[in-house]
């Protein structure tokens, strides 16, 4: 097997007319202290704030998917901060293209909610927005909520999965004219193509640090040497990703999902994000009998972005990307 050094690649860096702080005194309701805070652009030095304030709120976001997001690009990132230091709040954007975006992570410690404090930041970051057509994941139930910022345009819905592997299912590992080789050994623009064929706008920084991480564990379908399938599988605080697995077709795709999965170890948790329009991974989610947690849907504020749901068995992310 080749050896490839481990490199991050950085995104140059789309410019928004950022303002430099927007800095709010607001009161609790119940109390008459005065909360100070200030919604300002993210560093670096946050990141350890912002995964605790995820942990508390039980997302299961990695502190390492987190350094992938901001260093692909940090500058659509904003965190609400008190004066004494503590960060409160986060959302951020994730610029595809001069046209097109992505939100993600809107969250919000549970005590300040009641201040307002999550539509503010997200009225802030609309406006670092401007005219793109932004794209963000919503909690089906929580769709009403979005509308009032613009985002109306309803896209794919997709269900979070999680629970162990079925051995069963895994020892059937289909055959063909494919053959299934590791990223290392390949030439990575291949892959960078082939994602940005399904997610419809290239994003080869932000890929390349999810798929070429030291915890990441890629594999590639090729057929007559091109890329006719993906899929990566990497440790998250609970469980393992599979995030994402792409293929041509649902042989393809069960191959690389057998592959993958073997990566995991007895007693841990598969985490598996399906598109619900995809019959064969539906399939792949009964097959397994993975538990189905959470409903998403994908919304626009200017237009649907069409993709080949066919061809994504799970999901990349379920913030910061197209699919």
């Amino acid at each position: 097997m080749a050896f490839r050094p481990l490199t991050l690649r950085f995104q140059k860096c789309i410019l928004f007319p950022q303002k430099r702080i927007n800095r709010s005194i607001r009161s609790l309701s119940d109390s008459t202290e005065d909360i100070r805070y200030e919604i300002r652009p993210m560093k670096r030095a946050d990141l350890p704030s912002l995964y605790a304030l995820l942990a508390e709120n039980k997302w299961n976001m990695e502190m390492s998917y987190l350094e992938c997001v901001f260093n692909t690009d940090p500058t659509g990132l904003v965190v609400v901060v008190k004066d004494n230091g503590e960060v409160i709040g986060h959302n951020g954007i994730l610029a595809h293209s001069d046209t097109i975006a992505s939100s993600g992570m809107n969250v919000v410690k549970d005590e300040y909610r009641k201040l307002g404090i999550g539509k503010q930041m997200f009225r802030d970051v609309m406006k670092v927005m401007g005219d793109r057509n932004v794209g963000g994941t919503s909690l089906s139930n929580r769709i009403t909520f979005y509308a009032q910022f613009g985002w109306t345009i309803k896209s794919y819905t997709f269900h979070y999965n999680q629970g162990p592997v079925n051995p069963e299912f895994i020892a059937d590992v289909p055959e063909g004219d494919f053959e299934i080789v590791s990223a290392r050994d390949i030439k990575f623009d291949d892959v960078i193509a082939y994602d940005s064929e399904i997610h419809t706008v290239p994003r080869p920084v932000y890929i390349s640090n999810w798929a070429e991480h030291q915890l990441a564990n890629t594999y590639v379908a090729l057929n007559s040497g091109r890329v006719v399938g993906y899929g990566v599988v990497r440790p998250s605080d609970v469980g393992y990703k599979m995030y994402p697995l792409y293929a041509d077709d649902p042989k393809i795709a069960k191959a690389l999902f057998c592959r993958l999965a073997s990566h995991i170890p007895a007693g841990h948790d598969l985490i598996f994000t399906q598109p619900i329009d995809n019959d064969q991974a539906n399939a792949m989610v009964a097959g397994n009998k993975l538990t189905s947690y959470l409903s998403m849907t994908r919304l626009y504020n200017k237009w649907n972005i069409p993709v080949d749901i066919k061809r994504v068995y799970s999901v990349s992310t379920t913030e910061y990307g197209i699919i």
